[in-house]
């Protein structure tokens, strides 16, 4: 048999890049399957239009593939391998004398390459995807906010707020003759009343604003009546009651773009005007955002030597047992950026600290997989299957 490295390596690549595109777009599609159901009476009190829903969904894409493109890594990483292994395809590469290192360009290439897409989603497409998401939701429900407004109608919908509009123009969204009790702000209470007001979106703060111009302030205090004029006076409107679960926070670190990370990071009026405990999780995000794009090259790495090992393994098994290590690394990843927020841990200890685990271990598995010296993992597998069959055979139910 003639060794064609340059094929080999094409064909490995373009199975690596189906099994990768496939489990990236069923773990895309259930998740954002999950957030529609989580948010349904949201969505449907927005009275979203199928191109609106379409592009929030586009919005929230890049959080999710930074956490989905390392497990999509992983997967398609050892059920190409193990695949080739069942299929006997790896016994006769061994035959013709392919050695695991001679097939590792093609895996490690093809993990490099998403560890560069989801290093761009990191640093770029997470803060563009969050910022728009939220603009967009405060802009639908400014104009939901706008559309509950009727001439002639007391307005009630919004806590702590009522209005009276004799006038609104449903194009510009300007009202007119308007009166406004607010008690938001104090059990007393304010009476408003203005020539003309209209629904603002301020972005930076992530707030709904009702704004009135020109107009009077009529406050009690006991016996005394105090009048205020304004030129222009504005109102926070209740979010909750307009969006339901969806928390629109600007200042949250996952909204913010790499460079203003780093800006704030080394900023030294941060920890004084913030905390501690911001300055942290200020941190904790620009660590995890460098360690994603890297765990695509560690569990890659850790799965590759697998599938190579794990000849004779049922596929589900493999599938199975892939799931929950990377729920293991999930699990610590997730714990590190805990302890890292809490000042447990520093925040590079323990949101580094899974991708050095997980290394150590790859690292091990090479060494055995190199070596042929993987057997006794394959009779591990094994004597858990016939463990699991025993067990619950004896309680009726087959395996």
């Amino acid at each position: 048999m003639i060794f064609k490295p340059c094929l080999l390596k094409r064909e490995i690549t373009k199975e690596l890049l189906a099994v990768f595109a496939l489990c990236l777009s069923i773990f895309l599609s259930l998740l954002l399957l999950g957030k529609i159901l989580k948010l349904r009476e949201v969505l449907f009190a927005l009275d979203l239009a199928a191109l609106d829903l379409a592009e929030l969904f586009v919005y929230l894409t890049p959080f999710f593939l930074m956490l989905l493109i390392p497990v999509a890594c992983m997967i398609s990483m050892f059920l190409t391998f193990q695949r080739m292994s069942s299929d006997r395809e790896l016994t006769a590469l061994r035959a013709g004398g392919v050695s695991l290192l001679q097939i590792l360009p093609a895996p490690a290439f093809f993990l490099l390459a998403c560890a560069v897409i989801n290093g761009f989603v990191s640093f770029y497409g997470l803060a563009w995807g969050v910022q728009n998401f939220q603009n967009t939701v405060l802009e639908l429900a400014r104009e939901k906010a706008q559309l509950s407004l009727r001439p002639g109608v007391f307005n009630n919908n919004f806590p702590g707020l009522i209005i009276y509009a004799g006038r609104v123009d449903p194009v510009s969204g300007v009202v007119g003759d308007v009166f406004v009790q607010d008690y938001t702000n104090q059990d007393a209470g304010l009476n408003i009343v203005a020539p003309q007001g209209r629904i603002l979106t301020d972005n930076e703060q992530g707030k709904i604003l009702f704004s009135l111009d020109d107009g009077h302030i009529y406050r009690q205090d006991g016996n005394e009546n105090d009048i205020l004029n304004f030129s222009q006076y504005r109102i926070a409107l209740n979010l909750h009651k307009l969006l339901g679960d969806i928390h629109v926070r600007k200042d949250k670190p996952r909204s913010f773009s790499w460079g203003k990370l780093n800006a704030l990071l080394s900023e030294p009026s941060t920890r004084a005007e913030k905390g501690q405990g911001y300055l942290r999780s200020l941190k904790v995000e620009k660590q995890k955002r460098l360690s994603l794009p890297v765990a695509c090259l560690v569990l890659g790495f850790f799965a590759f030597p697998l599938g190579w090992i794990f000849q004779g393994v049922k596929r589900y098994y493999g599938a199975i047992l892939i799931l929950v290590m990377f729920f293991v690394y999930y699990a610590f990843f997730s714990m590190g950026i805990s302890l890292g927020e809490t000042g447990v841990l520093p925040p590079v200890v323990g949101v580094w600290a899974p991708n050095f685990f997980f290394g150590v271990i790859s690292l091990f598995f090479f060494h055995l997989a190199i070596r042929e010296r993987g057997g006794f993992l394959i009779a591990w597998i094994w004597w858990l299957q016939r463990a699991a069959r025993s067990l619950l055979g004896k309680k009726g139910v087959s395996l």
